[in-house]
């Protein structure tokens, strides 16, 4: 029996966002270390891989985004005989959608039942449905990355020291249906720290966690821990966490070289709509200022889209951000994920379409050549969806210049933080976002024309971004 895990990634290099950094799969890795050695365990991923799948068995973990694309496959596979596992976040808050294209379905976290699911595999009795659940600290193993043999990820030394969150963001899955907040042991993850040193020396670690930071007595000793292995790391935090002084003089101290921070919009009417009550009337400004004394890059991660916002308002607050010395900004339109309390908002108002990620098309007008972190899939009652996939690419062009200014700024943290070649990376990704930026303005000027909607004053705008440093 060859049991395959896939990680299909869609659309994964068309535009330079943090979020297609190229990093391990690793929850296939935690699964791999759980299977029987009856089973033949092989791995798939399209960040590195050609997609040939070849075996007996297929686990696919399924998120909105890749739904579609990973239902094609598995509909394929099954056509020709072979078993479909699929799990993940999508699987565990849409089952009954995603029964119709496995064999069998996990829901929640999956280690501490696949052994039980493998034992059906071989036995040929899968049952339909298996139901995970939160794995506790003590069963929490340490990551075997041997299992991704030779493959060149641009963040190879990722991991994760936390499971959960203790917020709940309206717009968010993971923290409502993955379990409570919970950490990995420490000798767990120091064991896991020592073999990435010695598979990546090079590389700083990637903490992948959504809320490192929430517990912050484990923080402490966490951070403690860092320091005495010398290892350099970036990290996710939250605003409040970003704006805590003491805490991110602890985080210099550490070695970290650099954070994203859940900003998502500058106006406290939007963060309070989606319940990300710990952005309010926080001085984040002050906090990145703050932040590159401390040598500590800052990415700030902006969402549009939201409730609140206008064509005025953002405006506003690009002008504002320019003045903002952040080392990069991420931006990306408002998604509406099934599940979550805006998704049953926006459904019972009719402004998003059930199961909208099932579409080849989308129901409503957009230029659908952009990436999925600039898609429209629902309609917003102050913009037409071209108008706001431009004014986004407006905000990553016009934020992302390389001009003196920028790059010395850059240099300048990271010489504090006595990581040049780190700042060096940040330039490259700059540099890269504001050309594709300027390139798709035009796609979608042409389109606005084309279709004889929403057209941008002037229509000068993308000229008017050709010419920033």
């Amino acid at each position: 029996m060859k049991l395959v895990f896939v990680n299909i990634m869609q659309e994964l290099q068309r535009f330079d966002s943090m979020s297609y950094l190229t990093q391990p799969p690793i929850p296939f890795a935690v699964l791999n270390a759980v299977t029987p050695k009856a089973i033949e365990t092989a791995l798939v991923d399209e960040q590195t891989d050609q997609v040939r799948l070849e075996g007996d068995a297929f686990g696919f973990s399924v998120s909105t985004q890749n739904a579609k694309a990973v239902y094609d496959y598995a509909d394929a596979l099954r056509v020709a005989g072979k078993r479909v596992i699929l799990g993940g976040i999508h699987v565990t808050v849409c089952p009954e959608e995603a029964m119709r294209h496995a064999d069998a379905i996990v829901t929640g976290e999956a280690e501490t039942i696949w052994p039980e699911v493998c034992a059906d595999l071989l036995a040929g009795r899968l049952r339909e449905r298996y139901d995970g659940s939160p794995t506790p600290p003590s069963r929490m193993k340490p990551v075997d990355y041997r299992f991704f043999g030779n493959r060149r990820y641009l963040t190879p030394a990722s991991l994760f020291a936390t499971r959960g969150c203790n917020r709940r963001c309206s717009f968010c899955v993971s923290s409502r249906y993955m379990g409570p907040y919970r950490t990995k042991p420490l000798d767990v993850l120091e064991q896991e720290i020592d073999q990435l040193a010695e598979l990546y020396p090079r590389a700083f670690l990637q903490f992948t966690d959504d809320n490192l930071l929430a517990n912050r007595k484990y923080a402490a000793e966490l951070l403690a821990l860092l320091r005495r292995k010398r290892r350099r790391f970036v990290a996710m935090v939250t605003v409040d966490q970003f704006c805590d002084r003491p805490l991110m003089e602890e985080m210099a101290a550490s070695g970290c070289l650099g954070v994203a921070v859940g900003v998502e919009s500058m106006d406290d009417n939007n963060c309070a709509a989606v319940s990300k009550y710990q952005n309010l009337q926080q001085p984040f400004t002050d906090a990145v200022h703050h932040a590159n004394q401390l040598g500590i890059q800052t990415v700030a991660l902006i969402m549009v889209g939201l409730p609140h916002d206008t064509p005025e308002a953002l405006e506003s607050t690009l002008e504002y951000l320019k003045h903002v010395p952040c080392s990069y900004y991420d931006m990306r339109i408002l998604r509406i994920y099934p599940s979550t309390p805006l998704y049953r908002q926006m459904l019972a108002t009719g402004d998003v379409t059930e199961n909208w990620w099932l579409e080849t098309e989308s129901s409503v007008t957009c230029n659908q050549s952009l990436p999925s972190s600039l898609s429209m899939h629902f309609r917003h009652d102050r913009f037409q969806p071209m108008q706001l996939q431009h004014l986004s690419l407006r905000f990553i062009a016009e934020l992302s210049g390389t001009g003196w200014g920028a790059v010395s700024q850059i240099l300048r943290v990271g010489y504090r933080g006595r990581a040049v070649r780190f700042a060096a990376l940040v330039l490259t990704a700059r540099q890269r976002s504001a050309r594709q930026a300027r390139m798709l303005l035009r796609q979608v000027e042409q389109a606005m024309v084309a279709s004889r909607r929403y057209v941008p004053a002037g229509i000068g705008l993308s000229q008017q971004s050709e010419g920033l440093p």
